[in-house]
């Protein structure tokens, strides 16, 4: 082979590596939407004798917007702000005090670390802190009317990880698994624990651009 033939190769071969890897390194900005389950652990009220509390499984949903800030090739670190939302999750426990259901709301902005961002399957690890809004419903578990105060805002903070499958340069589908960890819903009985733990199992389509 001449040396013509070697360098047009070469050039080819170099101009053909920018065309594949400009994509993958212009994708610096994300935003997911994804909808899941959330649960939080069952807890025990304060009381003379302790009252088992339960709570049911809820229907949950996440808006995700993250900026990579930080692109090593193999792994990539971005800031993400998610807001993260259940509508209602029943309450179950023998004290006709409680409230029949509550919703919760997370806002926790923070980092992510995903790694081999500009391959099929993309691996990720997130935390962060913020804020929990927890309501509860305006009727007790005896469907009597909730007369207190309904709503309190506590500390929070999340991690987990997850995995983005990669389908086109700007489309992705993603699954997450995370742990809200929070204080606990202001009910008109206090718990024993001061915090809770809020597992979200989610999937849900990624836009980067």
């Amino acid at each position: 082979m001449g040396k013509k033939n070697i360098l047009l190769i070469s050039l080819a071969t170099i101009i053909l590596a920018g065309t594949v890897s400009v994509p993958a390194l212009a994708q610096g900005n994300e935003i997911a939407v994804l909808v899941g389950h959330i649960k939080a652990t069952d807890r025990s009220i304060d009381s003379l004798a302790p009252i088992k509390t339960a709570f049911d499984g809820s229907l949950a949903y996440q808006f995700n917007y993250a900026n990579r800030i930080l692109d090593g090739g193999l792994a990539a670190v971005y800031w993400e702000m998610a807001i993260t939302g259940a509508p209602g999750a029943d309450v179950r426990g023998a004290s006709l005090l409680l409230p029949n259901k509550y919703s919760s709301l997370f806002f926790t902005p923070g980092l992510k670390l995903k790694l081999i961002p500009g391959a099929g399957i993309s691996p990720y690890a997130v935390g962060g802190v913020g804020l929990a809004r927890f309501k509860q419903s305006d009727t007790l578990i005896d469907g009597s009317p909730n007369t207190g105060d309904r709503a309190n805002t506590t500390w929070a903070f999340d991690f987990g990880g997850g995995v983005d499958l990669n389908i086109l340069p700007i489309f992705a589908i993603r699954g997450e698994v995370r742990d809200f960890v929070t204080g606990t819903p202001k009910f008109s009985q206090g718990f024993i624990e001061n915090k809770q733990h809020n597992i979200f199992v989610a999937g849900g389509i990624v836009f980067k651009w």
